[in-house]
């Protein structure tokens, strides 16, 4: 019988990324760089969970930590009255797996990498009739703590970007139909954002209207110039401009006496992927010597 293929996507959070079947979603994040957990969920009883903390390999029993994190679970399943087994393997690369049952089982393993100074506690969960060691398998194995070149892979719904490595989420929005990353770098911004339902958002008005209104209060500080652009065959906009006004002029002399060269330059680019119906957008408000607009976009997935 031939195998069926299962479709597959990225969950990338503060640049640790998993790859898991199209029909998972996020559930949950939280934390930063340094410490943070998300979890994925299967449209039935699988999960993800992936669990992360920085700090020197030399100075942490890595081991002892994942015994703490079973033993919690332990304790939670003697509050529900429920069995709790578990084991653990070392492996000769540093790895160490594990497995553990109660009402639920899962199969998990942790990684430290001297490269990012990760610790990372992964694990595939689900009910006892659930193949879990199969999906764990394909998709523990597909984790990465770190990408080869440092920069950093958001992936959110069906959001794929990479951000420069100095770049830290300031804040960010994940609703169903708008999604917002906000990163920043001193005084360097970058925003990458995608809408849901091009089609609908775009039956009234044209696209220079519609991104024209989206972006009226985040371009108020600047004197800008808006054109339509061909973008890989895409329906785009580019925007170039520059902070002006006395405000403006005070907070660029401000950041001049701080000794940082200001941040007074907005490029901005949107368009319209077709295929997957979606609108896409990145801008970044930045110095003279900044100059990552353009990889930014050009790292940013649409479908």
């Amino acid at each position: 019988m031939k195998k069926e293929k299962i479709r597959r996507t990225l969950v990338g959070w503060q640049g640790i990324v998993a790859e898991v079947p199209c029909d998972w979603s996020l559930a949950s994040i939280g934390g930063d760089g340094k410490s943070g957990y998300f979890r994925v969920d299967s449209p039935h009883s699988l999960s993800l969970e992936v669990k992360w903390f920085t700090g020197s390999s030399e100075r942490i029993d890595v081991r002892r930590r994942l015994e703490e994190f079973l033993k919690d679970l332990g304790r939670k399943a003697k509050k529900r009255k429920v069995n709790f087994e578990h084991k653990i393997k070392s492996k000769e690369d540093g790895t160490i797996s594990f497995t553990w049952q109660a009402d639920r089982k899962a199969v998990g393993k942790l990684t430290r990498c001297d490269h990012c100074r990760r610790i990372l506690i992964a694990q595939v969960s689900g009910l006892s009739s659930d193949n879990v060691s199969g999906v764990a398998s394909q998709i523990l194995s597909s984790l990465m703590d770190h990408s080869e070149d440092g920069w950093q892979t958001w992936a959110v719904y069906d959001l794929i970007a990479e951000v420069p490595p100095d770049y830290r989420l300031e804040k960010h929005q994940l609703m169903a139909g708008y999604i917002r990353l906000n990163f920043r770098k001193g005084v360097n911004r970058l925003t990458i954002e995608r809408w849901g339902l091009a089609d609908v958002a775009l039956r009234k008005c044209t696209f220079t209207e519609w991104y024209a209104d989206r972006v009226r209060y985040d371009f108020r500080p600047f004197r800008y110039s808006m054109q339509e652009v061909d973008f890989d065959g895409e329906s785009a906009i580019e925007v170039t401009g520059r902070r002006h006004g006395l405000k403006e002029i005070l907070r660029s002399a401000s950041e001049l006496l701080r000794g940082k060269s200001p941040a007074i330059f907005l490029d901005a680019c949107a368009w319209v992927c077709e295929e997957s119906n979606k609108i896409y957008a990145v801008q970044a408000v930045h110095s003279r010597q900044e100059k990552v607009f353009d990889e930014v976009v050009d790292r940013v997935e649409c479908h």
